[in-house]
């Protein structure tokens, strides 16, 4: 399945990588994260990685085309 490059840049991202993504998203937004939120926000990024990861997966296979092996 193809993706759009934005897509497959954040799916693409690290563990290490999700923290800066997320401040320079906020920021080209110009969006706060208060600190005290911020390792919440952190988690639900990376889960979101996660549940698109398996949802292109999953779209894949309805489409027909081999499933890539899933690693959290």
């Amino acid at each position: 399945m193809a993706l759009d490059a934005e897509t497959q840049a954040f799916l693409d991202l690290t563990d290490v990588e999700v923290a800066p993504w997320t401040a320079a998203r906020a920021e080209a937004r110009d969006l706060s994260i208060p600190s005290a939120a911020l390792p919440a926000v952190l988690e639900n990024i990376a889960l979101l990685k996660s549940q698109s990861a398996l949802f292109i997966t999953a779209l894949g296979e309805a489409a027909g085309e081999v499933a890539e092996t899933f690693q959290p």
